[in-house]
């Protein structure tokens, strides 16, 4: 048997009960003094008259009954009595230093009971405590035996052993009496008591077989057993925690069975009562009170009474609640920071019997004890089975908190599962609680409480209006209540209690005392760990595809806030323990169904069910569409938060897991883009705090690419729902792999956008940090594909090409890198061929491209000339005026067209022969196309931008500029032809200059056969003035160098009709050729080889 295991060295009894010589119980309990005396006035006076006739009789039964009449005008007096200061007493009272409240005299006497009571009273009922032992421990308990003598036992101790008792209680309310209490062995005296009523109650039970059932005379001995011990637990748990307020609430608990007071206070932390309400001096008698009740055995049989009282509830047999509470939490406050208490009571198995739970009722013997009460009372029944099962885990706390080997002992031989087993134990008996009630609705019908389930439902209300019940508890309400204490206890194994609840705004580190070790942190983390991963997937063992419970999904939900919300302040106080949450995979924990993708199918639960306790986390939002459920959830916002803390946090060299966590969230909520933009602001805020080891982990897990991708697939996905168009998820290979969130039809294209350009800004930072980002992304061909596929989102254009346009601009010798960029000039001029199919308003979009081209070819001239050449830049350049122009929008078209094919061609002889073989000599197709588009009579605009073209670069007429393209002279005189007579005066003019003074000029324009074209002109040419004008052009190109073929055509147009009829033109041509005779020239000035 456990009941002495290893507490041989603890017990040192004393071996008088009423002296003080032991030496062990002196060095702990020093001899109480002041010494207390009645006052002489008002009752105390009428109580010292009664002690004085009791100590002056010697016949027996006299003393008896003048002792019970002291005792009770003992109770009747002190009912309500509150010592002074808690009933603290200087060592010593002193005549010059009056205390408050009472009367001092001489010799250390204080007079009147303010802060306690004689010492020779409470020697009397310590002595009378030995008697009620001997009571107890000879009662017969011989189940086959008649126990006639039982009931009277029973009334004789009730009417003279209980108000010894009650007036423990009442002396117990004062430190000074607890000390005088435990000086002269009260608490050993207390202890047999409660040993002999301990072992009459597990003789009891022990006799019985597991199916046979127990007599009245049992159940009666049973009842007694247990409200004696009431009383004895009762006193143990004032001796310890000097808390006044516990003996009422238990003592009416004890009475009415009212649970709604006393189970408040079970979740409160016993070290919060201990370190916030009591002084100093009040904190070291706790101590030593403990140490004296653990050497008196008491902790044995603390824990062999919760073995009884277990196998009581087994056999399911009526338990006193109020002494489960009283057993509990007198444990509890003994254990607090008592790491030698802690030891011993894994010693004699006390965590088995906690690990083993209180074995919650039956069902149905919930129901039958509701049945024979008012319904009022259903409600705190389950109530105060909820408590208890939380108090109880409370105590296994304690029992553990900074014990590295107690907890060690927890994580062995399946303990964990065992626990988890206890853990959710409420949330199953509720469940099962909730569906009996529904039965007995169906087979009772009205008059009785019922539930409301439609919708899974859970409010208990009253149909008997006759007889209405007051401060009625909704059972959510209880439930809501339960499942919050459930999910503090669990954290309280990491932090302390106070910590551990929901705050809202900045996080704050927990408290962890600096006497925790940090084996105890890592271990407790580890062991939280692995309990979450036996409770979720047993909480989602109930889903199914119809009907998740909604008291199960507040469970859940309110778990997971607790959890994450005490990791976080874990993290937040000892940075250095991301480690150990990495290794023990909290990520993956994290984002897995249990937590982040959780409640996709069971998120939709009633209102009453949505009613958290206050301080309690609720839902951000709800989904939108009543078919899914992909509005942002709280629990995902907290998770990311979490994330975030630990990416950011200085406990590692690195943030690889967590960056990769959210990566994955990011891809797998693409579907949900409310949660990708807040997965999406995360990451950005990760980079933005922790720039360095983010860009490593950004590099490692290729996470530009993956961004830009989900990014894409939100583009897409945006224009669907505008067009119904169907996507290509092939595409985006990668993007939502595990299926964890299903497509959400009904969000608005605003929030598609909106995750959109966050995903965005996530890529420009990147760009913007780290150092070789632009080689980095030049490099990877899938960011450059989802580059030019986010061209096409209207809101990102403009950003996206200018990242597109800097990545072109990297200037490298290396072989790897021209490759590059190469396929990024060819995917550019790729684009100009789909602007039509994508793009109404393409002339715009043309500009745009070929700015950017323009923009890049200024960089480096020969080296982009070179790669667009290569990619057949002319071909797609010269197509753009191969269309349906228009005057009004499409003529910057095609400046910009000649503006890009002069950057083009600037002193590249190879690209222009390119340019030549493609389109003919003297640009004949380019030409043409001009020639189509000048029937709108061309602009001053156009012919300066041929005249750019002409000289390769900013035709400037005062600088003297000089023909550097001279196919480009006949495309400008074709175009000029068709222009108004004012721009032919113009540009007319404009070649005069030109070939002025410029032998180089003129030598171009003869290449370039200017003057068989100026021939043509002259006979069409209808206005004079231009005449006149060509006239003397031709005169300049001749008298520069002249064909055979040029001679014969001027001596033919001489004879033509056009210019022989007419007097004026005939002389303006012969003296144009006369000049050109009288031009001096080089010695082989005319060439008469008949060509």
């Amino acid at each position: 048997m456990n009941i002495v295991k290893g507490v041989a060295d603890l017990i040192r009894r004393t071996s008088s009960g009423q002296t003080g010589d032991s030496g062990a119980q002196g060095e702990r309990l020093s001899p109480p003094t002041p010494r207390i005396r009645f006052s002489e006035v008002d009752d105390e006076a009428v109580l010292s008259s009664l002690w004085e006739r009791y100590e002056n009789t010697v016949d027996k039964v006299e003393k008896k009954r003048l002792f019970h009449v002291f005792l009770k005008q003992f109770l009747t007096v002190f009912k309500n009595w509150e010592p002074v200061n808690g009933g603290q007493l200087p060592e010593a009272a002193s005549t010059t230093v009056p205390l408050s409240g009472y009367s001092t005299g001489v010799n250390d006497v204080v007079f009147g009971c303010s802060a306690g009571h004689p010492a020779e009273i409470i020697l009397t009922l310590i002595e009378e405590i030995g008697k009620l032992t001997t009571v107890v421990s000879d009662l017969n308990t011989g189940v086959g035996r008649t126990g006639n003598d039982f009931p009277a036992v029973s009334i004789s101790f009730t009417s003279e052993g209980l108000p010894v008792l009650d007036a423990l209680k009442i002396i117990t309310r004062s430190l000074h009496n607890c000390r005088v209490f435990g000086y002269y062995g009260g608490i050993q005296k207390l202890t047999a008591l409660m040993k002999g009523a301990v072992i009459q109650l597990k003789t009891v039970v022990g006799a019985l077989s597991a199916d046979e059932s127990f007599s009245n005379l049992i159940e009666e001995k049973t009842g007694f057993l247990q409200r004696v011990l009431v009383y004895v637990v009762s006193i143990i748990y004032c001796f310890i925690d000097l808390n006044s307020n516990v003996y009422e609430k238990a003592q009416m608990y004890s009475i009415t069975e009212d649970f709604s007071e006393i189970g408040s206070s079970s979740s409160s932390d016993p070290s919060n009562s201990l370190k916030d309400s009591l002084s100093e001096r009040r904190l070291q008698w706790h101590r030593k009170a403990v140490v004296s009740v653990m050497e008196a055995g008491g902790l044995n049989w603390l824990v062999e009474l919760l073995r009884v009282i277990r196998r009581l509830s087994i056999k399911e047999q009526w338990t006193d609640m109020s002494l489960q509470f009283l057993t509990l939490r007198t444990l509890s406050f003994a254990l607090c920071d008592n790491p030698r208490g802690q030891n011993h009571f894994k010693s004699i198995g006390g965590l088995e019997v906690l690990l083993d739970g209180l074995s919650l009722p039956s069902i149905n013997m919930l129901l039958l004890k509701s049945a024979s009460h008012d319904r009022q009372r259903e409600q705190y029944t389950l109530l105060k089975i909820f408590e208890l099962h939380i108090l109880s885990l409370e105590v296994l706390r304690e029992a553990v908190f900074g014990n590295v080997n107690n907890l060690q002992f927890l994580c062995e031989n399946g303990r964990v599962h065992k626990f988890a087993n206890s853990f959710c134990s409420p949330a199953f008996l509720f469940q099962e609680y909730k569906q009996q009630m529904k039965d007995s609705v169906l087979q009772e019908g009205s008059g009785t409480s019922i539930f409301d389930l439609k919708n899974d439902n859970a409010q208990s209300f009253l149909v008997d209006s006759s007889a209405p019940l007051p401060n009625k508890v909704p059972y959510h309400r209880i439930w809501n209540d339960c499942v919050v204490k459930l999910s503090r206890v669990l954290c309280s194994f990491l932090l302390a209690p106070e910590d551990v609840n929901f705050h809202h705004g900045q996080a704050t580190p927990g408290r962890i005392p600096a006497s925790i070790s940090s084996v105890y942190i890592e271990l407790s983390i580890k062991w939280v760990m692995r309990v979450l991963l036996q409770v979720f997937p047993w909480i989602r063992a109930c889903f199914n595809q119809t009907e998740f419970p909604n008291h199960l999904w507040v469970f859940v939900s309110t778990l997971q806030h607790s959890v994450l919300n005490a990791f976080r302040k874990v993290l937040i106080s000892s940075a250095v323990l991301l480690e150990v949450f990495r290794k023990e995979g909290i990520w993956d924990l994290i984002f897995s169904e249990n937590v982040f993708y959780f409640g996709s199918a069971a998120e939709e639960f009633s209102e009453e069910f949505t009613s958290y306790p206050e301080g309690s986390p609720k839902k951000l939002e709800k989904c939108s569409d009543a078919r899914s459920n992909a509005g942002i959830q709280i629990i995902q916002i907290e998770a990311i938060s979490f994330v975030e803390l630990a990416a950011t946090s200085n406990g590692s060299v690195h943030n690889l897991p967590e960056v990769s966590a959210l990566l994955e969230a990011l891809e797998q909520s693409a579907c949900n883009p409310e949660t990708d933009t807040v997965v999406a602001k995360s990451l950005l805020r990760i980079l933005q705090l922790s720039s360095e080891k983010s860009i490593a982990s950004f590099k490692t897990l290729n996470a530009v690419s993956r961004v830009l991708k989900v990014a894409c697939f939100l583009a897409n996905e945006s224009k669907r729902l505008d067009t119904g168009a169907v996507i290509d998820n092939d595409y985006f290979e990668g993007v939502l792999a595990h299926g964890h969130q299903i497509l959400d039809s009904s969000g608005t294209s605003q929030s598609w956008i909106q995750c959109m350009e966050t995903c965005m800004e996530l890529f420009v930072e990147f760009f913007s940090v780290a150092d070789d980002a632009r080689t980095l992304i030049l490099h990877d061909s899938t960011c450059i594909d989802c580059l030019f596929e986010l061209f096409w989102e209207e809101s990102l254009r403009n950003k996206v090409f200018r990242y597109i346009l800097d990545i072109m601009k990297i200037a490298s010798l290396l072989e790897e890198d021209r490759k590059a960029v190469s396929y990024v000039c060819s995917k550019y001029l790729e684009t100009f061929t789909v602007v039509k199919e994508r793009e109404k308003c393409f002339a715009e979009l043309y500009i745009k491209l070929l700015g950017g081209m323009i923009d890049i070819l200024q960089t480096d001239p020969v080296h982009y000339q070179g790669l667009f050449r290569d990619g057949e830049c002319f071909l797609h350049v010269v197509s753009l005026l191969n269309g349906n122009l228009d005057e009004e929008n499409d003529e910057r078209l095609v400046l910009v067209v000649l503006q890009t094919l002069t950057c083009l061609l600037a002193k590249n002889d190879a690209s222009k022969a390119v340019f030549r073989a493609l389109v003919g000599r003297g640009y004949q197709t380019l030409q043409s196309l001009l020639l189509d588009f000048c029937q709108w009579h061309p602009s001053e605009a156009l012919l300066n931008a041929l005249l750019d073209m002409l000289v390769d670069g900013k035709f400037e007429i005062s600088g003297s500029p000089l023909i550097k393209n001279e196919d480009v002279v006949i495309l400008y005189l074709s175009v000029l032809q068709k222009s108004s007579e004012s721009l032919r005066h113009y540009g007319l003019s404009v070649f005069q200059q030109l070939l002025k003074d410029s032998l180089s000029n003129r030598a171009s324009c003869v290449a370039a056969g200017m003057l068989n074209f100026l021939l043509d002109w002259f006979v069409q040419e209808g206005d004079d003035s231009v005449i006149l004008k060509i006239a003397q052009l031709i005169q300049v190109i001749g008298g520069h160098s002249i064909s055979g073929k040029d001679i014969r055509k001027i001596f033919a147009l001489l004879r033509s009709e056009r210019v022989g009829t007419q007097q004026q033109y005939c002389s303006l041509l012969l003296t144009s050729v006369l000049s050109m005779l009288n031009e001096k020239g080089p010695t082989a000035f005319f060439d008469l080889n008949g060509g």
